[in-house]
């Protein structure tokens, strides 16, 4: 049975753990003070067809600086009986310190685009800032922060930098800029079951797995039924060269190949694709053997 000095230890050391976070291999303790849970101030108004940034914290612009950083979650709401819903979360881990500038941002969002990360300049300091999701029906509800936050300059402030598509706060906001998240994810599980489909590179994955970009890998194993083994039957029977040379002519490809066009717009199937291949040879190879037999 746990006494209540254990219990105690575990909570301190839990307590330890908790304000502690690992940064490019060196520890920063994250002071108690810093924790906040804060309704985001806006400059200027908000409003609807508004498009803002919401400055995190400033960082490294060719000047040594002290630790800045912004962990935690940030919430934006709308939603009532006579309004659209819109809920729009993202979990953010970034911080400044001495000459480096590091983050990334996990985001989920109902009706919108994503939280991307960007730099921009406020009143000539550099920040490190969350493009909020945009749409015509703003966050009437606001943005809450809660979580570890420090900066020596602006914290958790809101900044509208368009309206109706036009530039707005020019005088303030300027240089924006894309940040490419650099923080690297690690999961350490035996296994991970995802439901629905997933995107790498894409925001609309239309199947289990969209991949917008290259994949390498040391092996991939597709399932496969249908193998065209039976092309070698005896009763198989090949369609001859003269068909073969008319269909050709007339369609531009092979017989149960895709046209170029078709697997230009659809992609193609690996697994079916293989095996159409594969069957193709085999018909290609029983052509040679008796051609073979001919000249022989």
């Amino acid at each position: 049975m746990k006494t209540k000095s254990t219990y105690k230890s575990i909570a301190f050391i839990a307590f330890l753990l908790l304000f502690t976070v690992i940064t490019k291999g060196q520890t920063t303790n994250l002071a108690p003070e810093n924790y906040k849970h804060v309704q985001i101030t806006i400059y200027d108004n908000n409003g609807d067809y508004r498009e803002s940034l919401l400055l995190l914290h400033e960082i490294y612009d060719n000047e040594l600086i002290n630790a800045n950083y912004a962990i935690g979650t940030i919430v934006a709401y709308r939603g009532s009986s006579s309004a659209w819903n819109r809920l729009n979360v993202a979990e953010i881990n970034t911080t400044s310190a001495l000459n480096s500038v590091s983050g990334s941002v996990v985001s989920s969002f109902n009706n919108a685009g994503q939280w991307k990360l960007k730099t921009c300049y406020f009143n000539g300091k550099k920040y490190l800032a969350l493009e909020v999701p945009y749409d015509a029906s703003y966050h009437d509800q606001g943005f809450r922060f809660a979580g570890w936050t420090t900066s020596t300059g602006e914290s958790m402030l809101l900044v509208p930098f368009k309206f109706q598509g036009q530039p707005i706060n020019q005088t303030v906001l300027t240089n924006i800029q894309d940040f490419i998240p650099n923080n690297t994810a690690v999961l350490d599980y035996a296994t991970i079951a995802l439901n629905g489909n997933v995107g790498i590179g894409t925001t609309n994955p239309q199947e289990k797995l969209s991949v917008n970009g290259k994949i390498r890998a040391k092996e991939i194993k597709v399932e496969a039924t249908g193998w065209p083994d039976y092309v070698f039957k005896p009763d198989y029977e090949t369609m001859s060269l003269q068909e073969l040379d008319s269909y050709i002519k007339a369609n531009g490809h092979l017989p149960e190949v895709p046209a170029a066009a078709e697997a230009e717009k659809e992609g193609i199937a690996l697994g079916e694709m293989n095996k159409i291949l594969l069957k193709k040879i085999e018909e290609l190879t029983l052509h040679l053997i008796d051609k073979d037999k001919e000249v022989k």
